[in-house]
């Protein structure tokens, strides 16, 4: 224990001095005590100076440093897999009836000696270990992670895991336990490592989007184990109807095979298709023969309508962009020969138009998103006329410039990527001109470089005037930014990401509804089904002012009602974890031009990926134990561990020497020392009428 003062040592001196000076003045001449010994007047004086010489002396704040000693016990961690594998091999009775059974009378035992800690693993690392084996998914590697963060720089002691070794989710948990210094992982053995007849569905390849009356692929992933020389198929069915049926012929005892289906979309909106192998004798289990997947059908691509002055290498750049997006279906063409109707289109790419000879009648009172490109055949000056949020002023001739992202551009995230990609892009043909009039409504993306000069003048802007947008690339040769991308990435997504970017902002229509709610369109079971949802006022502001309802449906027409909860200005909702198969909702709200509603749907996917491996890895356990320097042990041998635990020279009390610091005006002990000063002081002059 160690005084510490924050002011100089002659303070304390002086401190002395003025409760010497006080007791001194108030005793000299006290006429109030005359018949007081002089004994008890030197008595009563020290306790004065005693008491105004602590009140003195803790208005210099000082302060007492004192250490204490802290002992932690060493920390065992019991874990266990409780996923669904744990639970399909042969010892599945053993493992249900005396795994949780073992692991609390280890418990009971280690506690005197450690702090014991437990954890559940499977789709998540849990503190509220549970033994019902229902997780979907395992990953042991989240686990160790978890370990290492959660106790870093503390006294952990050993790690005991019970687990059949599979894992099916995030990377190999050797690498991450290795990173546990000196902390042993006593790997309890579960499940069966005989590989046992199985015939299952692996994985299906399939398209979440398609259109409708479009074909799409179906590609079924089939493994069949130790079942060599059986013949069977797979099927593909939609509400009870075959679609495709397809033959396999097992020829190993590890087969795995790939059976392709061409199929045509039907309907709208989400539609369920099943999956199965026909079960054959001595299976294993047969639940992992069965998937079903979900593909949201809509009604039609967007189309995009290529209009050009005449050939240009940019013209395809811009058309394989777009293609690169699915939900695009691109017509070139050039404007003389133009005979269809724009207002087919959901977005018209103008290129090198207007130019000289051609003028745009054709768009004439047509309300459509434009993408104009200003060329080197581009009429300038009908461009202007065309009042689109850019005006370029006096510019007879092109020259070369260079590109650079604007990072305040808003309308659209421009990734991290792209905007490296972009300041690289080679030049392209612009107007020479420093009189660029742009619009309070455009928006640009992106400016030209001159140069190493770094100009406003924008190359890629948008505008907004009314309920169509407009985009105005303002110079030609994009052709070479592809090619830059190809070469210098492998591929063009980059420069696709730019285009397909593009085209959504300017074909989107904004929503103008007072009520929107959020959601994905497929969940996996063993995810939290969340929505959120915003509500406006007529001026278009958040308001939380009414409640938000939602009722969901499943397929049977069951219905499940919830409320939203309120979140600063927007609603949520988390529905829990729901059973696989497609549902509907109904949200409604209320404001004061009545009530409002929204509708829409979502799947959610069944996880069997448990189900894909049913042979225990017992090999793993063995690897984690021996990198860490633990052991393997069976269930049975829990009873032996907390000897085994006692041989490990590690597992020591660890203690702490922790130096603390208080003001000394804190401690109670000392408000009542000086108290008790003057209490006494305070009793004996009352008595001899001091006072």
């Amino acid at each position: 224990m160690k005084l510490l003062l924050n002011s100089p040592l002659w303070y304390v001196l002086l401190c002395i001095a003025i409760a010497g000076l006080g007791a001194f003045l108030l005793y000299r001449k006290d006429r109030n005590l005359a018949e007081l010994s002089t004994l008890w007047k030197r008595v009563l004086a020290a306790l004065r100076f005693l008491s105004l010489f602590f009140l003195a002396f803790l208005l210099l704040e000082p302060l007492l440093e004192y250490s204490k000693k802290k002992v932690e016990k060493p920390i065992i961690v019991l874990a266990h897999d409780n996923s669904e594998s744990m639970v399909f091999a042969n010892d599945s009775v053993v493992v249900k009836s005396q795994l949780e059974e073992s692991y609390n009378s280890l418990k009971a035992k280690l506690s005197a000696d450690y702090e014991v800690v437990s954890y559940s693993v499977g789709d998540k690392v849990s503190e509220n270990p549970t033994f019902d084996f229902k997780d979907k998914q395992t990953n042991l590697s989240e686990f160790f992670t978890e370990i290492q963060n959660r106790y870093y720089n503390r006294n952990l002691g050993g790690i005991v895991l019970a687990s059949d070794g599979i894992y099916n989710s995030g990377g190999n948990p050797v690498f991450e336990a290795k990173k546990l210094k000196n902390v042993p992982v006593f790997s309890i053995q579960v499940g069966d490592t005989t590989p046992q007849k199985d015939l299952l569905i692996e994985e299906i390849s399939h398209n979440r989007l398609v259109y409708k009356g479009n074909k799409f692929p179906v590609v079924v992933t089939v493994k069949a184990e130790q079942l060599n020389g059986v013949k069977t198929n797979v099927v593909v069915s939609k509400n009870g109807r075959v679609l495709g049926k397809k033959p396999i012929s097992v020829n190993n005892d590890l087969y795995l095979t790939q059976s392709s289906f061409e199929l045509e979309s039907e309907g709208t909106g989400l539609q369920k298709y099943d999956v199965r192998v026909e079960t054959v004798n001595g299976e294993f289990t047969t639940t992992n023969n069965y998937k079903s997947f979900y593909v949201d059908v809509l009604e039609s691509k967007q189309k995009i309508l290529i209009l050009a002055n005449s050939p240009h290498p940019d013209i395809n750049a811009l058309k394989l962009g777009f293609q690169s997006n699915e939900n695009y279906e691109v017509t070139t063409n050039l404007a003389q020969d133009f005979k269809d109707k724009i207002e087919e289109f959901s977005l018209v790419v103008l290129y090198n138009l207007p130019s000289q000879n051609e003028g745009l009648s054709l768009l004439k009172d047509k309300e459509v998103p434009l993408l104009l490109v200003v060329g080197n055949q581009t009429n300038v000056n009908s461009f202007n006329a065309l009042k689109k949020g850019v005006t370029i002023n006096n510019s007879k001739e092109f020259t070369e410039a260079q590109a650079y992202v604007n990072t305040d551009f808003s309308q659209f995230t421009i990734s991290p990527g792209l905007v490296s990609f972009v300041n690289s892009f080679p030049p392209v043909q612009v107007p020479f001109t420093q009189k660029y009039s742009v619009s309070n409504s455009t928006e640009t993306a992106i400016y030209q470089r001159i140069g190493p000069v770094k100009t406003k003048y924008p190359l890629l802007a948008f505008n907004k005037n009314g309920a169509y947008k407009t985009g105005m690339l303002l110079g030609e040769g994009i052709w070479r930014w592809r090619l830059q991308d190809y070469s210098n990435n492998g591929s063009s997504d980059l420069f696709n990401e730019l285009i397909v970017q593009t085209a959504q902002y300017l074909v989107s229509k904004e929503d103008k509804s007072l009520f929107r709610v959020f959601r994905k369109t497929a969940y996996s079971e063993n995810e939290k089904v969340q929505f959120e949802a915003e509500v406006y006022n007529k001026s278009y502001e958040l308001v939380t002012t009414s409640d938000a309802n939602m009722k969901i449906f499943n397929e049977q027409k069951e219905e499940f009602s919830y409320t939203f909860s309120k979140v600063g200005d927007s609603y949520k909702l988390n529905s829990g974890s729901l059973k696989p198969g497609s549902y509907t909702y109904v949200a409604t709200s209320t404001s004061k031009g009545g009530k409002l509603t929204r509708t829409g749907e979502f799947s959610v996917e069944e996880l069997k990926v448990e189900q894909n491996n049913t042979v225990a890895n017992h090999q793993l356990l063995f690897n984690l134990s021996d990198v860490t320097g633990g052991e393997v042990l069976s269930i049975s041998g829990l009873s032996s561990l907390d000897e085994k635990l006692k041989k490990q020279e590690n597992l020591v009390d660890v203690i702490y020497q922790e130096k603390d610091v208080d003001d000394l005006i804190n401690m109670k002990v000392i408000f009542f020392f000086i108290l008790l000063l003057l209490g006494i002081e305070w009793f004996v002059r009352k008595r001899n009428g001091g006072y």
